[in-house]
C-alpha cells in the first residue's frame, strides 16, 4: 500500500469536485507538470483509491432531495456481506465501517416522507437498534434556478448518459457514440455545465492507503451559540488538506461531523485535543476501516429516461 501525500489528497478533492477537470488545469493550480499530475492520478487509480470517473444529473433536477447521514453500532459480528445488503437500497450511496463496529450510512431521499422506510431498512438489515439520523443541509449550487424552468433536451440526456461511466470521455468519442457533431455536443455540454445541471465526480477510497480516515463528531455545550461556518473555515485553514469533509445537520444544530485523513494516530489525537480546547461538550472519534459506494435512484432515473427517449433501444452502460 502507498501513502497518499498532501498533493494526492488535493488532487483527489479536485477530481471529486470535477472529475472532468483538465490535468493541465490541476497542474497549473498546483505548480506542477501535467505529466506529474497524470502519474499521480494513474497511481491512485492502480491502488484503487480513485474509482469510477462518473457523470451524474445535478441535484437541481431533484429539488426535494434530502441528504441523510445515519450511523450506529451494528450487532452483526460478521459484517463482510453487510455492505452490499445495505447498498441494495436505492437511496443509499455510501456504507462505511468504523472502529467499534460503527457503520456510517449516507443516503439521498427523493422524498422526506420515505425517511421512516429507510430507517427501518437500516435497523433491520444492519441490526442497528438506534441509529443517529442527521438531515444534512441543502446541497450547494453555483447558481439559483427555478426548477420548473429547467429544460434538458433528448440530446442533453444522451450526452450525459454517454459520460455516465467515463466523465473524461472526449467530445470526439461522444460524437461517434451518439451520432452528433462535436460542435453541437460541445455547445450542449458547456450549457449544462454553465447551468449547473450536471455533476462530474469520482469515487474516492482512501482506505486503499495505510492512512487513517477519521470521523469526528463534535457537540456544542448547551445554551452556547457558535458560528458553524467560522469553525469550519478555521479547521480547513488549520488542517488543509487533511480536512476532507464536514456535515452540519438541520435537525441537530448543535452537532457537526468532520472527516480528516491523518498519517498517524498522534495526528488524530492532536486534532481531537485541538477541538476539546474549543470547549465542546463532547468530541467523539471514529476510525474508518472500509467504505463502499453504490448507485442510487438518481442513476437509475437517468437510465430510465434515456430508454424512454430512445424507445428502449439504448441500454444502460
Amino acid at each position: 500500500m502507498v501513502n497518499m501525500d498532501e498533493i494526492d489528497i488535493t488532487i483527489s478533492m479536485m477530481l471529486m469536485a470535477n472529475s472532468r477537470i483538465p490535468y493541465a488545469e490541476i497542474a497549473q493550480m498546483l505548480n506542477m507538470s501535467v505529466n506529474s499530475v497524470h502519474k499521480r492520478v494513474k497511481s491512485m487509480v492502480e491502488i484503487g483509491a480513485l474509482q469510477h470517473f462518473q457523470t451524474k444529473l445535478s441535484f437541481l433536477l431533484f429539488p426535494n432531495t434530502t441528504n441523510i447521514i445515519m450511523f450506529g453500532e451494528s450487532l452483526i459480528k460478521n459484517t463482510k456481506s453487510l455492505f452490499n445488503k445495505l447498498g441494495k437500497h436505492e437511496c443509499i450511496f455510501n456504507v462505511t465501517q468504523a472502529s467499534g463496529n460503527i457503520f456510517f450510512i449516507h443516503a439521498y431521499l427523493e422524498n422526506i416522507n420515505d425517511l421512516d422506510s429507510l430507517v427501518n431498512f437500516v435497523r433491520k438489515t444492519g441490526q442497528i437498534k438506534e441509529p443517529f439520523i442527521g438531515l444534512s443541509k441543502t446541497f450547494p449550487s453555483k447558481i439559483e434556478i427555478d426548477a420548473s424552468a429547467i429544460n434538458i433536451s433528448k440530446l442533453d440526456y444522451l450526452l450525459i448518459h454517454s459520460l455516465k461511466n467515463n466523465s473524461r470521455k472526449t467530445i470526439a468519442e461522444i460524437s461517434k457514440e451518439i451520432n452528433s457533431s462535436t460542435k453541437t455536443l460541445r455547445r450542449h455540454l458547456n450549457d449544462l455545465i454553465e447551468k449547473d445541471l450536471v455533476r462530474f465526480t469520482v469515487d474516492w477510497y482512501p482506505d486503499k492507503s495505510p492512512q487513517f480516515l477519521t470521523m469526528i463528531l463534535v457537540k456544542a455545550k448547551p445554551n452556547i451559540d457558535f458560528d458553524t461556518s467560522a469553525l469550519i473555515d478555521k479547521l480547513r485553514d488549520q488542517y488543509s488538506p487533511k480536512f476532507v469533509f464536514n456535515w452540519a445537520f438541520s435537525n441537530h444544530p448543535d452537532l457537526i461531523l468532520f472527516c480528516f485523513l491523518a498519517n498517524t494516530m498522534r495526528e488524530i489525537t492532536e486534532i481531537k485535543d485541538y477541538l476539546f480546547l474549543m470547549e465542546f461538550e463532547s468530541v467523539d472519534v471514529h476510525i474508518l476501516i472500509e467504505g463502499r459506494m453504490y448507485p442510487t435512484w438518481i442513476d437509475t432515473y437517468l437510465d430510465k429516461k434515456v430508454r424512454e427517449l430512445t424507445n428502449g433501444s439504448k441500454k444502460p452502460n
